[in-house]
């Protein structure tokens, strides 16, 4: 970690950030791996309740994150500075196509009256990007794996399978939770059986949507609500007790979260269009 945050004082260039990245993610990975022996006052390493709590540190950075992504939206100074640290390219290395429209949408977001900003904008203008190069391979692997992901993931089988499975997974695990409830002997069993019945209901209150309702958005956001009380609450108890064995039922959970978001993001679609044609037949 020391290494990564030297390499980004000392050099300016954008590789140097990839490389203190990856340079970073190793120290901080390296640092929670020995979390177990912080934690206890006899060093242990494989102190149980440790996963769980590299699972809460994970969560916490993920929704950090997030609520930096939608509430600290950047500032039209702050526009203008991405725009200018993209331009930094020109000087070091040869300007791309994308990093020369970056910069320019950057320009557009921020102060047009600026004398700076438009300094900048006539500059860029004038200066020839060079085209992209050959995508090595890293970047042709993520591309394939992309494209059979969305492949996989739009099939109508495939999502069919998906919901029904989650639905019937959730039911049992909301009627395994009221019958044990009164038999749970740990803090973990107690969470877990909590946060089933509370995951297990929501889903109930999505298929009743989907059938009586006729509202499809509505049914997923209430599974989507379901899904991510397992992956922040539930998932924590399970790895409380079961440790690194209960990683195979958070990425079933992934797996049907993304699916939900690309039907919740299809179903934003049509509404749209909806909204778009009866405005047309309106006018």
């Amino acid at each position: 970690m020391m290494a990564a945050l030297i390499s980004l004082l000392v050099f300016l260039n954008k590789e140097t950030k990839y490389i203190a990245s990856i340079v970073g993610g190793i120290g901080f990975g390296t640092f929670i791996d020995e979390l177990g022996k912080f934690l206890t006052k006899d060093n242990n390493y494989f102190y149980q309740p440790t996963i769980a709590f590299i699972y809460v540190i994970f969560v916490l950075l993920f929704l950090g994150a997030r609520v930096i992504e939608k509430y600290f939206l950047p500032s039209k100074q702050e526009y203008a500075i991405n725009a200018l640290e993209l331009t930094k390219q020109i000087l070091m290395h040869d300007l791309d196509v994308e990093e020369k429209e970056r910069a320019l949408y950057f320009l557009k977001l921020s102060d047009p009256e600026n004398p700076i900003v438009k300094m900048l904008s006539s500059a860029l203008q004038e200066v020839k990007a060079r085209s992209l190069g050959k995508p090595n391979f890293f970047h042709l692997l993520k591309d394939f794996a992309k494209q059979k992901y969305l492949k996989i993931t739009q099939h109508p089988r495939f999502i069919t399978v998906v919901i029904n499975f989650f639905i019937i997974a959730s039911l049992i695990n909301l009627l395994n939770a009221i019958f044990n409830f009164k038999t749970a002997q740990s803090f973990s069993d107690s969470g877990q059986l909590i946060f089933s019945i509370l995951s297990g209901s929501l889903v109930i209150v999505g298929v009743i949507i989907l059938r009586y309702k006729n509202s499809r958005k509505l049914g997923y956001d209430f599974f989507k609500f379901a899904v991510l009380i397992s992956i922040f609450l539930t998932q924590f108890f399970r790895f409380l007790e079961e440790q690194l064995s209960a990683i195979s039922g958070l990425l079933v959970s992934l797996i049907i979260l993304s699916v939900l978001q690309y039907l919740i993001y299809e179903e934003n679609l049509v509404a749209k269009k909806s909204d778009f044609h009866l405005s047309e037949n309106s006018n």
